[in-house]
């Protein structure tokens, strides 16, 4: 029997990265998402941008979405989008 495995996450102040390299049917690769609050939005990048994420996340969620903005050239097709 299987049992699910969770994502890799690492919290923040209000926010939280979640690696995710187990639903690649989904997503069609390994991603990181940038997840703010109780899951309100999901700003998915494909590939492992953690380490990335670890060098920043101490300077709060408006580094990390700058981080993400900075690589839309890997935004996930499942991703919320940037108003």
């Amino acid at each position: 029997m299987m049992l699910p495995v969770p994502n890799h996450v690492i919290n923040g102040d209000g926010f939280y990265i979640s690696y995710n390299d187990i639903d690649l049917s989904i997503y069609g690769c390994d991603t990181t998402a940038l997840v703010l609050g109780q899951m309100e939005r999901f700003y998915i990048l494909n590939g492992d941008h953690v380490r990335q994420y670890m060098e920043i996340i101490h300077l709060g969620f408006d580094a990390c979405f700058d981080y993400f903005m900075d690589n839309l050239q890997d935004i996930n097709k499942n991703s919320d989008k940037v108003a």
